[in-house]
């Protein structure tokens, strides 16, 4: 593996020549087509970067792809690079205005885009005077059905046998713009330099105690920065193979890791309760997986118990990297780690940025020890970087805490916060205290219309296989484990919780839902009462420190 130094002074697209050139006919991508070497990716990657450059990407340029995981979005990934254009991956479930959105925010020239995704592309990009050249993965030339323009097929590009210059990498180069969720506005364009990928992948590789030739297991979206930068780059940092599957599968995540021989799996938080819902099994252990790679280890005894394999934790974004995180074995149950010092400085404070002490909840900022490690802010939205980019810290809007031995406790993001009676409620400190009830697999809290003017508690629940949930014994059991105004008011056990496509719980789904006919209300819950006395909270709101423990 290549020092931190070295990073600095390349980009992917000469570190995928550099290992095609060491490890020849070794294998790296897996698929469930087959297998490819590093030399047949490299040989690919140029023939395609050729056949980018005669549809006219340059230097600078803007790629914009919408593609699910596959051989093609690989290529596509090394063929930019190679060309030192800028790589923009789309979420596939984008459609309408939030696709227009990125489209235009992009100053993307060049879609390349699946053919089974054409239908989300109608009407979202015939006014966009920058996009020039539409490439279709499938289908044929032509005009598709239902759109305005003309699109290439993507198969052709590769018929270009001159290769394309190189330019010269500097390490401040954008390897990509990744797109955020955009929970609270318009989804900002990330920009991310070569050396924040590349380090982000030596820093997985390092806390997941990698070992030569092991194969990363990876069902998560390559649209997605964990996707791409520990899922596709620190296999290619460590000349190790790939396994790469369209998407995560319960039903087949065991039978993957045995068909790939997986030793790590790539995951998020949410895909451990996923798993372990499944009805127990002969087979349960019958796989070569060592480790998850979740974000969390609140799973990681029952995991292993089960399945034999250890839950890895880390804090991470698309924005700094992998902040936090802790060597591998090192964990505390429910935190994501310690402060990564080799590559980032961490910090919790409070709503004026001043530093708090062990056992406050405050705001997660970072700042990188290293060049480029830390995005340099957000594409086109100088207000949006100044706004986050401010006191000499990057803002990471996640509220946590951290304990005497520095490791770090998320609580969820301050967007999560619910209000109620004077208090600022952390949507995770309930969520842990609904899911120690031994019959809920999974929860997610979040607020829900008062008649005080201010939020009430629903907590939406998933109960564990073969066990019944009551939501009354629930809410004693709450009554007990949390003080009075964390109670919920409302319980709603549903099948699944619903998420996005990288696996994470949607809230503003639950959110949009409401109080349906399935919520269950506690009895007497509208006659609570309110406290008096405030105190600054860490949401950056005021709270009640003198408030009722009854429900």
């Amino acid at each position: 593996m290549l020092a931190s130094s070295s990073l600095h002074d390349t980009n992917i697209a000469a570190l995928l020549a550099r290992q095609a050139r060491r490890h020849g006919r070794r294998t790296f991508l897996k698929l469930r087509e087959g297998e490819i070497a590093f030399d047949a990716l490299h040989r690919s990657v140029v023939r395609l970067a050729s056949g980018l450059s005669a549809c006219g990407v340059r230097a600078g340029d803007h790629v914009a792809v919408m593609l699910p995981n596959c051989e093609q979005f690989v290529q596509l990934v090394f063929a930019t690079a190679h060309l030192g254009a800028v790589f923009v991956p789309i979420n596939t479930a984008y459609r309408g205005a939030i696709l227009k959105h990125v489209l235009a925010t992009s100053d993307a020239g060049t879609l390349v885009v699946d053919e089974i995704f054409l239908d989300q592309l109608q009407g979202q990009y015939e006014d966009l005077e920058r996009l020039s050249c539409v490439i279709v993965r499938g289908g044929r030339d032509g005009v598709p059905r239902g759109l305005a323009r003309s699109t290439l097929n993507l198969s052709k590009l590769y018929r270009r046998a001159a290769e394309a210059p190189s330019p010269e990498s500097t390490p401040d180069a954008l390897q990509a713009i990744m797109f955020t969720s955009g929970t609270t506005g318009l989804s900002k364009g990330v920009m991310v330099p070569h050396t924040l990928a590349l380090e982000s992948a030596r820093t997985f590789l390092s806390l997941i105690a990698h070992e030569d030739g092991e194969t990363v297991y990876c069902p998560l979206p390559l649209f997605h920065a964990s996707g791409m930068w520990e899922g596709l780059m620190a296999p290619l940092l460590a000349g190790s193979p790939l396994a790469l599957v369209e998407r995560f599968s319960a039903s087949r995540f065991w039978s993957d890791a045995r068909h790939f021989n997986a030793r790590i799996a790539m995951g998020v938080f949410s895909m451990a309760p996923i798993l372990l819902k499944r009805s127990p099994s002969s087979d349960d252990r019958s796989h070569p997986l060592r480790a998850f790679y979740t974000g969390k280890s609140l799973h990681d005894a029952e995991f292993t118990q089960r399945f034999g394999v250890r839950c890895v934790e880390n804090y991470a974004s698309t924005e700094a990297g992998i902040p936090i995180a802790s060597p591998y074995g090192e964990w505390a149950p429910g935190a994501c780690g310690r402060p990564w010092s080799e590559t980032h400085e961490v910090a919790l404070v409070d709503r004026w940025d001043r530093p708090l002490p062990p056992g406050e909840v405050g705001e997660i900022v970072v700042r990188p020890r290293l060049p480029f490690t830390v995005t340099p802010g957000y594409y086109r939205n100088a207000q949006a970087t100044a706004q986050s980019f401010r006191n000499l810290w990057f803002h990471t809007g996640d509220l946590a805490r951290r304990d005497a031995d520095d490791h770090y406790f998320v609580f969820g993001r301050i967007k999560d916060c619910i209000r109620r009676r004077g208090e600022n409620i952390s949507a995770f400190e309930v969520e842990q205290g609904v899911n120690s009830h031994p019959a809920v697999l999974e929860s997610a809290a979040i607020a829900a219309p008062s008649e005080f003017e201010e939020d009430e508690i629903k907590i939406v629940v998933v109960a564990r296989p073969g066990m019944d949930l009551d939501p009354a014994d629930l809410i004693e059991h709450c009554t007990a484990t949390l003080p009075g105004f964390m109670t919920p008011r409302y319980v709603e056990v549903v099948d699944e919780l619903p998420r996005n496509a990288v696996g994470k719980v949607a809230k503003q789904e639950l959110r949009n839902h409401g109080i349906t006919a399935a919520t269950w209300e506690r009895p007497g819950a509208a006659r609570a009462s309110v406290g008096v006395t405030e105190r600054r909270s860490a949401c950056g709101q005021s709270q009640s420190s003198d408030q009722e423990n009854s429900a």
